[in-house]
C-alpha cells in the first residue's frame, strides 16, 4: 500500500488534455473515454476537417461516433502447434445524448458493435496463450467471436452530476477495475496488465451499475452483471440470465486527489462475488483487487494486487507494475509491464514481462509492435519460458 501509494505522489500531477471529470460513469476504455480521446488526438491533422463536422453534428443531435479497426499477429519460440496467431477486431461505437444535452444530469445511450476474428486459418490471438500452456492470456480482447454487441446501455446522471447509472447491455471491464494503462487498443494487450487473471469479469451481458462521488476525493461504485453473458446472441443471453439468476456483483470504493484526471491518479478497492455457473461447471468465486494509478507529466504508473477463491480464474493471486512514457510530445507511447502469479492448486511461480512501443504514423494511423516473455508457464511445467513476438495495427476514424 506504501509503494502504491509513491506511485501517485511521488511527483506532482501535471495537467493533460483529456479530462473525464463530466463524463459521468466512463473510463478510458469506454466509448466516451475513446472518443474523448480520439477527439483530442485529431484536433490537428489529416482528419480535422472531418472530426469538426462530426463535432458541429454533435452539437445539432447530440450523436457522436467513431470506426475503428485493428489488427494484432503474435508468434513465439514455443515447439507446441500452432505457435502463432493473428485477429482482427472492427468496431462501431457511439452515443446519443437524447436527454438534458449540456446539462449535468443528461441521459445518454452508448452503442459498440464489433467483429472480433481469427485471419485466416490462424486461432485467434486471445486463445494462443491458453493453449500453449499460459495462465493467463497474452491478448486479452482479440478473439474469434464474430459479430457482438458488446454496449447497448443506458447512462443517466442525477444529482448534478455527482450520482449515475448505467442500464442494459454492459461490459464491466470499461469502467470497474481499470486503471490510466488498461487499455488492449492503444496500451497493453496482456491481461495481467489490464484486469488480471484473478478478477473474473464476465463477457458483455445484462447488467447495472450505480456510481456516487461522495465528495471531491471519494467514489463509491456497485453493480452487477449476467456471469454468462454472450454478446453474440442477446435473446438467449437474457433468457439465461431469467432463468437461471447467475450473476456477477462487484462493489468498489476510490480515492484520487485529483477529480479532473480520476483514471490517472486513483488508488482503488474492489471486491466481487460471482455465483455458481451451473451449465458451464464453474464453482462460485469471490476476490478483491487492489489498482493504484499515478502520473506525473509523460510518466505513468500502475500497480495492481489481486486475490480470488474459486470462479474459474486462471490464477488466484498476482501482483503486477507497469508503467509507460508519453514520447514525442504525447503522440506515442512506450510501456514495460512486469507479473507474478499463482494458480489454485500449483506451486509454480508464473512471471511476465510486456514491452511494447505504440507509434503514431498519423493522426489515424498506429503501429506497435510488442515483446511478451513467460518464465515457468503453469500449463506447462516441462517449459522454462515461452517468448512472444508482436506487431499490432490500428486505424481509427
Amino acid at each position: 500500500m506504501i509503494f502504491s501509494l509513491l506511485l501517485l505522489f511521488a511527483y506532482p500531477a501535471q495537467p493533460h488534455a483529456q479530462s473525464l471529470e463530466n463524463l459521468g460513469f466512463e473510463s478510458h476504455l469506454s466509448v466516451a473515454g475513446t472518443l474523448a480521446a480520439e477527439a483530442e488526438g485529431q484536433r490537428t491533422g489529416l482528419l480535422e476537417g472531418a472530426i469538426a463536422q462530426r463535432k458541429n453534428f454533435e452539437a445539432r443531435t447530440g450523436v457522436s461516433f467513431g470506426i475503428d479497426n485493428q489488427i494484432q499477429y503474435l508468434g513465439t519460440n514455443s515447439g507446441k502447434k500452432p505457435s502463432d496467431a493473428s485477429s482482427n477486431a472492427f468496431r462501431i461505437y457511439g452515443t446519443w445524448r437524447a436527454v438534458g444535452q449540456n446539462t449535468s444530469n443528461d441521459g445518454t445511450l452508448v452503442f459498440k458493435v464489433e467483429n472480433r476474428s481469427a485471419i485466416g486459418n490462424r486461432m485467434s490471438t486471445q486463445a494462443l496463450g491458453p493453449s500453449l500452456g499460459y495462465a493467463g492470456l497474452f491478448s486479452s480482447t482479440f478473439s474469434d467471436a464474430g459479430w457482438v454487441l458488446t454496449n447497448f446501455y443506458w447512462r443517466q446522471r442525477f444529482a448534478s452530476g455527482r450520482g449515475s447509472f448505467v442500464i442494459g447491455q454492459v461490459d464491466v471491464t470499461d469502467y470497474v477495475n481499470v486503471d490510466g494503462l488498461a487499455n488492449p487498443w492503444t496500451a497493453f494487450t496482456n491481461l495481467e496488465f489490464q484486469q488480471q487473471s484473478t478478477f473474473p469479469a464476465p463477457s458483455q451481458g445484462l447488467g447495472a451499475a450505480l456510481r456516487w462521488r461522495v465528495d471531491n476525493n471519494w467514489v463509491i461504485l456497485a453493480g452487477f452483471a449476467h456471469a454468462n453473458g454472450d454478446p453474440s446472441d442477446l435473446g438467449r443471453s437474457a433468457k439465461d440470465l431469467f432463468e437461471t439468476g447467475e450473476t456477477f456483483k462487484h462493489f468498489a470504493i476510490g480515492w484520487t486527489p485529483d477529480w479532473g484526471a480520476l483514471f490517472d491518479r486513483l488508488l482503488q478497492l474492489t471486491v466481487w462475488q460471482v455465483d455458481e455457473r451451473t451449465a458451464a461447471g464453474v464453482p462460485e468465486g469471490h476476490g478483491i483487487s487492489f489498482a493504484a494509478s499515478g502520473r506525473s507529466g509523460s510518466w505513468h504508473r500502475t500497480f495492481r494486487v489481486g486475490y480470488a477463491n474459486g470462479g474459474g480464474t486462471a490464477l488466484d493471486r498476482s501482483i503486477s507494475f507497469a508503467t509507460a512514457y508519453e514520447a514525442r510530445g504525447g503522440k506515442d507511447l512506450a510501456g514495460l509491464g512486469l507479473n507474478w502469479g499463482r494458480a489454485p492448486g500449483s506451486s509454480l511461480n508464473q512471471y511476465t514481462l510486456e514491452a511494447f512501443y505504440r507509434y503514431d504514423l498519423n493522426d489515424f494511423f498506429q503501429i506497435t509492435p510488442q515483446v511478451q516473455y513467460v518464465v515457468n508457464p503453469i500449463g506447462d511445467p516441462s517449459s522454462d519460458g515461452i517468448a512472444v513476438f508482436g506487431v499490432r495495427l490500428r486505424a481509427v476514424f
